[in-house]
């Protein structure tokens, strides 16, 4: 455990308390490094609170109830978060926000669906809104997959840019965030809404982006009905793709088509994934509406490689305290991984290291020899 130390941020101690993960120095979890241990047991375990009470048991000889885990663990996701936030700003795995979004908060959102595990199989699916430069998720919920991805879903507040993509555009998505006071920018899905011009009019859009060239962008200028007939404005940014990524945007179509039985995509339909087509409330420069929605592609990143280095889809948990200090533990994790892998030169020490910190190992070995 003494090794792990060495890499978590100056003050983490200190900001255990002042983050309410450490209230007071009495019962069985006096220090902050036990209380770690006892997140880290809780993250790695399926996000079971009897198995990490049951693994501070076997590792430290610390006996701790499973509801005294929970209370534990619930409180702890700030300071959880700050440390996560703290590592990946030291590693340059944060992002500086640019000067011209001086007074906004970029929220990415998305949602993701997990099989759990054993014999009845279910699906879940983790709706989040990640606050970009904050480094922290706004949101978070867990529901059955029967629950669809809309924006509404999501609290947004005044100067709020929510980034998202093609399913979270819709007519009443971009209601809940205007009405809001916010701004978006979406994936532009074509089928589903008509655009128009200023005297109501359809706009096709393909013939106005025909002539670009690879890597270049244009706007539209057009509006979108409300259900009462009324014209909302809207404006279309959208870039052409090169010729390598149009054929795998049609690689992928197919594949997906082929997956789910689905009917070939129409032939405009395809045309259209030869561009980035944005729909969004903001004037920015074309470049800079570009960039944000590139900045999707951060949390994508960040969910990745939770997904497939440290499993954050096990736990079923539905309480967003500590669903959130579930998450964060699988962030501090991975950014524990990598500042650990940057300094050492010899990888399998890193095992060694992290089955020391949770006693994951031990405790399967210890279950299965019961």
């Amino acid at each position: 455990m003494k090794e792990l130390l060495n890499y978590l941020p100056a003050g983490w101690e200190a900001k255990a308390k002042e983050l309410g993960a450490m209230q007071r120095e009495s019962g069985v979890i006096r220090d902050a490094s036990t209380l770690l241990r006892l997140n880290m047991l809780y993250s790695t375990n399926n996000g079971s609170f009897q198995m990490a009470s049951m693994g501070l048991a076997m590792t430290e000889g610390i006996v701790i109830s499973k509801a005294a885990a929970f209370n534990r663990i619930r409180k702890s996701w700030k300071w959880l978060r700050w440390m996560s936030k703290e590592l990946c700003a030291a590693q340059g795995a944060t992002i500086e926000k640019p000067a011209f979004l001086e007074g906004r908060q970029l929220k990415l959102v998305d949602a993701s669906d997990e099989t759990t595990r054993g014999k009845n199989k279910s699906i879940w699916r983790l709706h989040y809104a990640f606050n970009l430069f904050e480094f922290q998720c706004s949101s978070m919920e867990i529901t059955t997959n029967q629950e669809g991805e809309r924006l509404a879903r999501h609290e947004v507040k005044e100067k709020d840019i929510i980034i998202a993509d093609r399913m979270y555009c819709t007519i009443n998505g971009i209601a809940h965030v205007t009405a809001n006071k916010g701004d978006f920018v979406l994936r532009f899905r074509s089928k589903a809404f008509q655009l128009y011009d200023e005297t109501g009019n359809r706009i096709a859009l393909l013939p106005l982006l025909r002539e670009l060239k690879p890597f270049k962008n244009t706007d539209v200028r057009c509006y979108y009905k409300l259900p009462d007939g009324n014209l909302r404005p809207l404006r279309i940014v959208a870039m052409k793709k090169d010729s390598k990524a149009i054929e795998e945007s049609k690689r992928k179509m197919a594949r997906k088509a082929s997956k789910k039985q689905e009917k070939a995509a129409q032939a405009d339909t395809i045309e259209l994934n030869e561009y980035i087509v944005l729909a969004t409330s903001l004037e920015y420069t074309n470049d800079q509406v570009l960039e944000l929605y590139r900045t999707r592609w951060q949390i994508e990143q960040v969910f990745h490689r939770l997904k497939t280095l440290f499993g954050y889809g096990d736990t079923p948990s539905k309480r967003d305290d500590t669903v959130k200090a579930w998450f964060y533990g699988k962030l501090l994790l991975a950014a524990l991984s990598e500042s650990i892998l940057k300094k050492m030169p010899f990888p399998p020490e890193l095992d060694r290291i992290f089955v020391n910190i949770v006693g994951t190992q031990f405790m399967e070995r210890t279950v299965s020899d019961t």
